[in-house]
């Protein structure tokens, strides 16, 4: 599903001229200008995914799952298990933050995936993907795992490459090593 370097896009104001990687992540702005900023991106061959729990005016329950299914997003990121089913299950790819904040967070987190046949998380902090992506794997064997959050060197970025598929980074300066 997701692969190689995601442009993770706090600032709205970036056009797809500026951004690199062929996979973008929309993590801020607002309902006004979000369908926008996706067709600005979609016509340059992009793929997008949206955010829903950080995109203001827009909420995670079906109704917002449909309008982004409807203005041509390619996934939705959120850290909701409900609005990653009902993502799924409306036929839009979802990615499923996990936050490994501890071991007791990690036990859990490992719990919901495979209770939920989760398909592709995105874990918190970068670095923590190294250490668990392992143990995930052997929970949900076919998990495509993006890793981000707290990442801004390359030599870390080399160490990620070995247990992740991709990895999720505003790093300006990450968009162009190669994958």
């Amino acid at each position: 599903m997701l692969r190689g370097i995601i442009a993770a896009l706090w600032k709205k104001g970036l056009t797809p001229d500026e951004v690199l990687p062929s996979t973008v992540f929309f993590l801020d702005g607002g309902l006004k200008e979000l369908y926008r900023r996706v067709q600005l991106f979609k016509d340059s061959r992009r793929t997008v995914f949206v955010d829903i729990d950080f995109v203001s005016g827009l909420q995670g329950d079906r109704d917002g799952v449909d309008y982004l299914k409807s203005i041509g997003v390619d996934g939705i990121i959120t850290a909701r298990m409900r609005t990653y089913n009902m993502s799924c299950s409306a036929g839009l790819p979802s990615v499923l933050r996990f936050f490994a904040l501890d071991s007791r967070a990690v036990e859990k987190g490992l719990q919901q995936l495979s209770q939920n046949n989760v398909k592709a998380i995105e874990v918190l902090p970068a670095i923590a993907a190294a250490k668990i992506a392992s143990r995930i794997r052997l929970f949900v064997p076919n998990i495509n795992i993006v890793a981000a959050g707290l990442l801004d060197n390359v030599e870390e970025l080399a160490e990620l490459k070995k247990y992740v598929d991709a990895v999720s980074t505003s790093s300006e300066k990450l968009w162009t090593v190669e994958w």
